[in-house]
């Protein structure tokens, strides 16, 4: 049977994307290295098919070979925070065109991409997570200008929150501080404003593309967000207000990053015309978020 394949599928995105499409009935086979903590995909676990990655003798010929893919979700991502440029490279543009060149070798169809709001057009002088931004639009090049023979989808994911999240995650790392009634929780001023968006509400807007991709241009680009950007210290205080922490909140105690975008916002029109829109209102996700973390 024709399978999808989803890559980053023990990430904090591609873990919940992989949950929804075997709750869906997809044929689902996970792309992941030997070194992947498995732990955000073990509910699952049986439901879905596991292939295991070996960069050294790069076996995606076998992974092709054995299963009938016309489909690739890519999540994976290398953030650059502790890499060297190579590693990079490797993960976010090398790695997802050889999974493309082995791909159109045999039943490729469709490349859904995970893209980034810091790679738009009107933030291309910003210096923050260059080298990572930098990779993420190398790849969407070769994507949009060498696509041939299969459709082409980037989704380009505004500011995702969520339960759950890797601790050093912004949202993640607050969240936890506050829970845990931390004395001081030192911040920048937070006057930058972001389009935060709940991860289910993301991983509905993936399925939406999925099940519309017939009405779908064979290369197309969607903003995911909820349409309204509020700042930073809105949503810290937000998250205040719903955990009731007693810790103080220092804005200014951290200097704001040299090149830091100061508004963003998705155009989410493009997905409402396919029939999603947001369902979740800040407080009620942070809400949630919440009382998942602390089961």
């Amino acid at each position: 049977m024709n399978k999808i394949l989803i890559t980053g599928a023990t990430g904090f995105l591609g873990s919940k994307i992989l949950k929804k499409l075997v709750e869906d009935d997809y044929n689902v086979v996970a792309l992941v290295r030997k070194t992947s903590n498995l732990n955000r995909i073990e509910s699952v676990k049986g439901d879905f098919d596991l292939f295991y990655f070996n960069e050294k003798s790069n076996n995606l010929n076998e992974l092709f070979e054995n299963y009938k893919i016309e489909t690739i979700i890519h999540t994976a991502t290398e953030y650059g925070r502790n890499a060297k440029t190579s590693e990079v490279l490797k993960t976010n543009v090398i790695f997802p065109i050889q999974l493309i060149e082995f791909g159109l070798e045999r039943d490729l169809k469709l490349f859904i991409n995970s893209d980034t709001f810091f790679g738009k057009p009107e933030y291309s002088n910003s210096a923050y997570l260059n080298q990572y931004t930098n990779s993420k639009k190398y790849f969407l090049d070769y994507l949009f200008c060498k696509r041939e023979g299969f459709k082409a989808v980037n989704l380009r994911l505004e500011h995702i929150f969520g339960e759950f999240d890797s601790d050093n995650k912004f949202v993640t790392d607050v969240l936890h501080k506050m829970l845990k009634s931390e004395k001081e929780v030192l911040l920048t001023d937070g006057l930058q404003k972001r389009d935060f968006v709940y991860v289910e509400d993301v991983v509905n807007a993936y399925l939406k593309v999925l099940r519309n991709i017939d009405s779908i241009a064979n290369i197309s680009e969607f903003e995911v967000g909820r349409g309204e950007s509020v700042s930073v210290r809105q949503f810290v205080e937000l998250m205040a207000e719903q955990t009731k922490s007693k810790s103080k909140l220092f804005f200014g105690g951290i200097s704001t990053r040299k090149g830091e975008i100061q508004n963003s916002v998705a155009n989410i029109l493009p997905l409402n015309d396919l029939g999603w829109k947001p369902i979740y209102d800040l407080k009620t996700a942070i809400r949630k978020m919440i009382e998942l973390e602390l089961r």
